[in-house]
């Protein structure tokens, strides 16, 4: 029995077999059949694995089935676990996996990264993270230029930072075009909020002065002329036009490079969000082909970038192609600006004497299809999963008045809601979020307690207490882990150093977040980033996703931890070891 499901406009669903009795009589069998499970060994040690594919079984090692139960072996078959703590003299017939005395742990997901656009620009860029100033860029771009051939090629680069955005002027436009000349060229900052581009590429897409920017963005201007500086939103007016120039084939090459380190970090998984304030590398069907080839090292989530609200009902059609190892998780908005720009949407004045900037309002102010709410409402009828940037508390006010809309309206929100990076929650919107229910949660990066330790430039004593993890942990809020890569280096990436950063970085106003907790939100909580039910443990009918290291992490001490220590001895997805080129 197939069901087909027509998508119409609006998200209203023309369902063809939805109220048949065929349809009835099998969801009813289904129930009964989960109803049997729970009673009679769902979720307990099975003695008997269900006849199917090959089964395995790991044992002579410790074997963590989340953060708080062990298991001594571990039985998986057709990549699900299907029992632990077994008599393995009833399974003589299962291929066996010796551990040698490693520690499995639930496969590690990064619930929210930029892999394939970072991989693109690394790959066919410049790595520009060494550069603060107008001059570093000039200098390591005019290296570049001189390898290319043709007028038309391209120039690429990525994290640059500098103290103030603001500031760039005409004379470093001017540095930039001379090392740059007639190649467009396009370079993003390691936040992924703020993009600078060469006369050439402004001749390209049409700015000049008086060129009127995006809701949520702004053009550096000197004397009435853009300088080349892009901020948030007003990376599209270029960034669309540069991603549609890639070559695909260099986008499968770099995102792959990306995957196989991510994979031979820890991480079984990923939610990577396929764009960024400058527009989207929408390319998933890279990731099926690496399925299809035996290539892709990591199970994909993938997001689907919305800027406005039409945008909501474009997402539909990545749905319903999911595959075993890549998936549409929903759509990922931006609320606000990047916190380490100044430009988080907060109630205060930063130090800088702005509120920030935000992409969307509560109302009709910058036109019905940048209403926060409306937007909300969409996503929820179309019963897509969203993902929000949101930082400053006016942005958490507004997100979380939104969703406190749907609930009258509806009772309850259906779809789940997650909230990224948080910055500045006050406490009452900490218990708001918890009042959800699980319907909104969250996903933070302890790496920025490191890696954004500057932005007190914008945000003065209130910068050190940015960030507070702990709280929402504390408050029971779910919290998933992740590194938003490209922002956070390579160099803090790995599980280990997450960690790390988390258990001994914390600084004044923040409390340290310990090993287990982050075990928990690189599992437990990253998976129920995904909305799914089926990763993140180790338990009978999950996905038999695991990392295996030398050592024990809970016991071991954070301080000693770096990005190879305790070291990564293998990944397995679906009960299948993961071959990474070392």
């Amino acid at each position: 029995m197939q069901v087909r499901t027509k998508i119409i406009s609006l998200c209203g669903r023309e369902e063809s077999m939805r109220n048949s009795k065929c349809f009835r009589l099998g969801m009813t069998l289904v129930s009964i059949a989960i109803m049997l499970a729970l009673v009679f060994g769902f979720g307990r040690p099975v003695e008997a694995a269900q006849a199917g594919g090959l089964m395995r079984i790991f044992v002579n090692g410790t074997i963590h089935l989340d953060a708080k139960r062990t298991a001594t072996n571990l039985v998986v078959q057709d990549g699900k676990v299907m029992g632990f703590d077994v008599d393995l003299q009833k399974h003589s017939e299962a291929e066996v996996v010796d551990l040698q005395g490693g520690v499995v742990y639930p496969g590690f997901n990064d619930s929210h990264c930029h892999l394939m656009e970072a991989g693109s620009f690394l790959r066919i860029g410049v790595d520009l993270s060494q550069c603060t100033d107008a001059k570093c860029i000039a200098e390591a771009m005019r290296k570049k230029a001189v390898t290319l051939k043709g007028r038309e090629d391209m120039l690429l680069g990525i994290g640059f930072s500098l103290e103030n955005y603001d500031a760039w002027s005409l004379a470093d436009l001017a540095q930039l075009d001379s090392a740059t000349g007639d190649h467009p060229t396009f370079l993003m900052d390691k936040l992924g909020h703020n993009v600078l581009v060469n006369s050439a590429t402004m001749a390209l897409t049409g700015i000049k002065p008086g060129t009127t920017p995006p809701p949520g963005g702004k053009i550096v201007e000197e004397n009435g002329k853009p300088t080349g500086m892009l901020r948030e939103s007003a990376a599209l007016l270029a960034g669309n036009a540069i991603y549609a120039r890639l070559d695909a084939g260099q986008v499968k090459a770099g995102t792959l490079e990306l995957l196989r380190r991510w994979a031979s970090m820890g991480y079984t998984a990923i939610i990577d969000m396929m764009g960024s304030p400058s527009g989207r590398i929408m390319q998933p069907e890279v990731f099926r082909e690496m399925e299809q080839e035996g290539s892709l090292p990591l199970r994909i989530n993938y997001m689907y970038t919305i800027y406005k609200l039409d945008d909501v009902e474009d997402a539909l059609k990545y749905a319903g192609k999911d595959t075993d190892m890549v998936r549409f998780t929903g759509v990922k908005l931006f609320v606000d600006g990047a916190y380490a720009g100044g430009l988080a949407w907060t109630t205060w004045l930063n130090a800088q004497g702005g509120h920030g900037l935000h992409y969307v309002d509560g109302d009709d102010a910058e036109g019905d299809q940048y209403n926060l709410d409306r937007i909300v409402q969409r996503i929820e009828k179309c019963g897509l999963n969203a993902h929000y940037h949101v930082q400053g508390d006016a942005g958490i006010k507004a997100l979380l008045n939104a969703l406190d809309r749907i609930v009258s309206e509806q009772g309850a929100l259906h779809s789940t809601h997650t909230i990224i990076h948080l910055a500045f929650p006050t406490p009452e919107q900490i218990e708001r979020i918890k009042r959800f229910e699980g319907k909104v949660v969250t996903t933070v990066q302890p790496a920025f307690w490191v890696v954004e330790s500057d932005a007190d430039h914008y945000y003065g004593k209130r910068a050190p207490g940015a960030y507070p993890i702990k709280k929402l942990i504390d408050a029971g809020i779910s919290v998933g882990m992740s590194t938003d890569f490209s922002v956070s280096p390579l160099s803090h990436a790995p599980p280990t150093m997450i960690m790390k950063v988390a258990a001994t970085e914390s600084g004044p106003g923040r409390k340290p977040v310990s090993v287990p907790e982050v075990v928990h939100g690189l599992t437990v909580g990253s998976a129920a980033n995904t909305a799914k039910s089926d990763i993140g443990i180790l338990d009978v009918g999950y996905k038999a996703d695991m990392v295996v290291y030398d050592r024990e992490l809970f016991t071991s001490k954070p301080e000693g931890f770096d990005k190879d220590v305790p070291k990564v001895l293998s990944t397995w997805i679906g009960g299948r070891k993961v071959e990474i080129p070392r």
